[in-house]
């Protein structure tokens, strides 16, 4: 029987003066899974719906173990939280929306978009509207600005309801949609068009019985559809429409011997019929199904052979019936389909997840009119766990595949991309906790939000920043010691203690001092005007070069009374400041106005920040002093009042004139500016 559709439904200076040249720069997948344990049956071993629904049904392993799908869980002190991607679509080749969930500090899952603009990932905000659980399983997009989510939210005292959002372009917002039992759930959508969409998924009555759940868009409202539920329970895993009659969809149901069956459902238009497709095993189902017109479509998932191993199905239809295809199984216990996305007859690719000798490993099946090829050779694996759960291809030469990957980081999102040849992981962002000590802080320059930064690489937005990713989960050298914005804030760099530079979004990779012999660890940088090059800065002064940054000079090799903590950079003369813990300002092809060198301080200066209007600059103390210089306005301080911990660095609105200060612990301190939120 269908017993629990488990949805939850270092670093410093070469010598004196070095100037370095710009180089080239050195689970079961939640969602889609399907698995057997000895008794009970569940199917579709799903993290992202029906949240009161008991988590964590055991799955076959290797070895016959019992293994535990990966869902997530509540998040630790901090550092990357659970983060997971369950289904994308690409409506062009620069144009992709990847859905999923993470588990916030408490828990509690949060929906999860990304979106890729042809050079990056960015995390796009959207909304969570349960007070429990918040998760999207599908996404289709027939444009770049013009998609539809699916999923489930719940809340604490009331079962799940059935969750829609759509993107116009420049913001994704809740549509409201039917909720017609218990619990509710929608795994998949297609549209053809801005007024067609269907969503598929599953309704749980008071009995506990899964019902197939049909629901359709019209241009203006959701609506239910009548549709067949054969067996005892059955639910609905994904669909495809090819048109506003012509749409398919697959999932499972169970049969009178409580044997789990395929289920493949067709629209013409009128009336949802359910159509006889193979069940080669004792326990089957459908994931996955793609269709590029009403005489050919793909359908993949799983079944169990007679002596007990899961192994991957793929089925196709040719217009008239349903036929298993042959596939690869490199698995030695369970082989697993979750989804495939074909651009034609000759041309699909399946992806899933397998059990190695090494773990859960990613797989990647294809279909060239001929056969199946197993790819899994050709696609990374990053962590020790991995797996896809959805695939989007516009072409035979470009496909995306979305999932998860256990690292020692936790669970990161993960994202591939095929050119034809090689699979390749795309960086892909996560959402982050702070961990403190927080590092520094970087806003972007229309003052319409910052990013925070801890030592070991996580970065949380607030405001408008965009989160393009971080180093957080990922090993370092070296501590992060400081993050900066882009010019046009569409990106950022993060820089560690040996020099290494880490880029996301637009910010270019222009060479670092990562791997190399320094005599002091670096603590800064900052960008030239264009964002095409830019500067570090070590402790003792040394300053390093890249790409169009012009060396102007530095203190390597020079006597200093204190180190070196900050810089920044002159965007009118091209030159840039240094500043030391005892307020001593250098200056190098920029103009002087001023220091605290020789001047008392109740604390030592931790940073500087650069007036880009004025052209002057403040200093900024761990007790939260400003000290201004030039034109730069004086707009507040924290000085003379209790901290919880020492502030370690500012950043300027260039909007506003006014500036920031973040601490240690996260807590930022805004004065003529708006304030964003802190960590």
């Amino acid at each position: 029987m269908i017993a629990a559709l488990v949805v939850g439904l270092v670093g410093g200076t070469l010598a004196a003066g070095s100037v370095v040249p710009g180089s080239a720069g050195a689970l079961p997948v939640p969602g889609h899974g399907i698995g057997t344990v000895a008794g009970d049956k569940p199917l579709a071993v799903r993290c992202d719906a029906l949240p009161d629904v008991a988590r964590g049904v055991p799955q076959i392993g290797p070895g016959g173990a019992l293994v535990e799908p990966r869902c997530g869980g509540p998040g630790g002190p901090g550092g990357p939280l659970p983060n997971y991607l369950n289904g994308v679509s690409c409506a062009s080749p620069s144009s992709c929306v990847a859905v999923g969930a993470y588990d916030s500090a408490s828990g509690a899952q949060q929906t999860l978009v990304e979106a890729w603009d042809g050079s990056a990932w960015s995390v796009v905000s959207s909304p969570s509207p349960g007070s429990s659980d918040n998760s999207l399983s599908g996404v289709s997009c027939i444009s770049s600005s013009n998609c539809v989510a699916v999923g489930t939210y719940g809340n604490v005292s009331s079962g799940s309801s059935t969750l829609v959002e759509s993107w116009n372009g420049s913001a994704w917002s809740v549509v409201s949609s039917p909720s017609p039992a218990v619990d509710n759930g929608l795994f998949g959508v297609s549209c053809t068009t801005s007024t067609g969409c269907v969503a598929v998924g599953t309704e749980v009555d008071s009995g506990g019985q899964y019902q197939t759940l049909v629901e359709s868009w019209n241009g203006s409202t959701w609506s239910v559809e009548s549709s067949p539920t054969p067996g005892t329970s059955s639910i609905l895993n994904n669909v495809s429409c090819t048109s506003s009659s012509t749409c398919v969809a697959v999932g499972v149901y169970e049969n009178a011997s409580s044997m789990d069956q395929t289920l493949v459902e067709s629209w013409n238009g009128s009336i949802w019929t359910a159509v006889f497709s193979p069940s080669p095993g004792t326990d089957d189902g459908f994931n996955g199904v793609s269709c590029t017109s009403s005489t050919y479509c793909m359908a993949v998932g799983s079944y169990t052979a007679p002596a007990g191993s899961q192994l991957a199905l793929v089925e196709s239809w040719n217009g008239s019936s349903w036929s298993v295809l042959p596939s690869e199984d490199p698995g030695s216990q369970v082989d697993n389909l979750t989804n495939v996305s074909c651009t034609g007859s000759t041309n699909c690719a399946a992806v899933g997840y397998f059990f190695g000798s090494t773990g859960e490993l990613t797989l990647v099946e294809t279909w060239t009119g001929v056969g199946i090829s197993s790819m899994r050779p050709l696609s990374p694996n990053p962590g020790t766990d991995n797996g896809f759960s959805g695939v989007s291809c516009t072409s035979s030469t470009r496909c995306v595949a979305v999932g998860d990957s256990f690292t020692s980081g936790g669970q990161l999102t993960l994202v591939e991309s095929w050119d034809g040849t090689t699979w390749s992981v795309v960086l892909s962002p996560n959402v982050d906790l702070l961990v403190a000590p927080i590092v520094g802080m970087a806003a972007a320059p229309n003052g319409s939000g910052y990013w925070l930064a801890d030592s070991i690489g996580d970065v949380t937005t607030h405001g408008a920043a965009v989160n393009y990713g971080s180093m957080g989960g990922q090993p370092l050298n070296a501590p992060i010691a400081h993050i900066v914005a882009t010019p046009d804030g569409r990106g950022y760099w993060e820089v560690a203690a040996d020099g290494g530079i880490f880029s996301f979004g637009d910010a270019a990779f222009h060479g670092s001092m990562g791997g190399q012999h320094l005599n002091a660890p670096v603590v800064n940088m900052a960008p030239t005007a264009d964002g095409k090059g830019y500067w570090l800065v070590a402790s003792d002064g040394g300053v390093f070069a890249f790409g169009d940054a012009t060396f102007q000079g530095s203190m390597g090799g020079k006597p200093l009374n204190q180190p070196v903590v900050g810089m920044a950079a002159d965007i009118a003369s091209g030159g840039y400041w240094l500043v030391a813990t005892d307020g001593g300002i250098f200056a190098f092809g920029a103009p002087f106005h001023g220091s605290m060198g020789g001047h008392p301080l109740n604390e030592p200066v931790v940073g500087m920040a650069a007036d880009a209007t004025s052209g002057g600059y403040w200093l900024v103390a761990t007790d939260g002093g400003i000290f201004t210089f030039g034109d730069a306005g004086f707009h507040g301080s924290m000085g003379g009042h209790p901290l919880n911990e020492p502030v370690v660095g500012m950043a300027a609105d260039a909007t506003s004139g006014g500036y920031w200060l973040v601490a240690t612990d996260g807590g930022v301190f805004s004065f003529d500016a708006p304030f964003y939120g802190a960590d």
